[in-house]
């Protein structure tokens, strides 16, 4: 207690004893209207010790006063995205459609203050356990983080931002495929051959004829769909069911555009691969 307190008053704050023996304190913010703790404390001593920190806070200017932080989380997101200097459409629409899709439903309704680290690792595990990409999840969470970054840096809503999840906001992209050089000549080889065969529109669908050993024979399914025929006659010559052609040409044409558009990477010897 400072020197020239009157006898049982404090110098910053008050505290209350209730009637179920524990303490409430209060104290007055930077507007002069009064604030209450968060919470109640079972010693005096806890009460004190909480007053002398938020005196220093607010000496320091380092205080965030708790009414601000009852702001919605969704209504705060949503005037960051709109004020947000330089955002692209096509970027502030998918800022307003992760907002919507995966942050809103979980979060949302939570006032900024009550945000904590736990909530936001829940949060997230669960949009990975729904089946949500770790791409997306980690675009979400970075959305967060830089809305709640601004609420602690510039609007001093918060003293600190709870999105403290390490990793959370990595994307893991998958390594692009690899194809092997023997892979690239079946392609090739796969792209100059032709089955012999007609496809016709029938009654509920079309039907399929193709050649074999040097007569034509007809498929006993109907298809749904031409492609879907195209691709049972494709097959069919691939499987050796089919009589098939095979133009060279493509196999070169394939093989020069092949070449001249992909890069040699180091691989063991006995794998040799290219990379696009």
């Amino acid at each position: 207690m400072a020197k020239g307190n009157r006898p049982g008053h404090r110098r910053f704050g008050n505290i209350r004893r209730l009637p179920s023996g524990r303490y409430r304190v209060s104290y007055p913010g930077l507007d002069g209207q009064r604030r209450y703790g968060p919470e109640t404390f079972e010693r005096k001593a806890d009460a004190e010790r909480f007053l002398a920190l938020i005196e220093m806070q607010i000496y320091h200017g380092e205080w965030t006063d708790p009414q601000l932080g009852k702001v919605e989380l969704r209504n705060y997101a949503e005037r960051w995205i709109a004020q947000r200097p330089g955002l692209r459409p096509r970027t502030s629409d998918l800022y307003f459609w992760l907002l919507r899709k995966h942050i809103a439903p979980s979060l949302g309704g939570v006032p900024l203050g009550k945000l904590s680290t736990a909530m936001i690792r829940q949060w997230r595990s669960d949009l990975l356990g729904s089946g949500v990409s770790v791409s997306v999840a980690a675009k979400a969470y970075r959305l967060l983080r830089a809305v709640l970054t601004t609420a602690v840096d510039e609007d001093k809503l918060l003293a600190r931002n709870p999105c403290r999840v390490r990793g959370a906001g990595d994307e893991q992209t998958a390594e692009r495929p690899v194809l092997t050089v023997a892979q690239v000549f079946e392609l090739a080889d796969l792209l100059g051959r032709r089955s012999f065969g007609n496809i016709r529109k029938v009654i509920g669908g079309y039907r399929l004829r193709y050649a074999r050993n040097g007569q034509m024979h007809a498929h006993p399914e109907v298809f749904g769909a031409h492609s879907a025929a195209e691709w049972a006659l494709w097959t069919m010559g691939r499987e050796g069911l089919a009589d098939t052609s095979h133009d060279r040409r493509y196999r070169a044409l394939v093989l020069l555009a092949t070449f001249a558009s992909l890069r040699w990477v180091r691989r063991p010897r006995c794998a040799g691969a290219i990379s696009t």
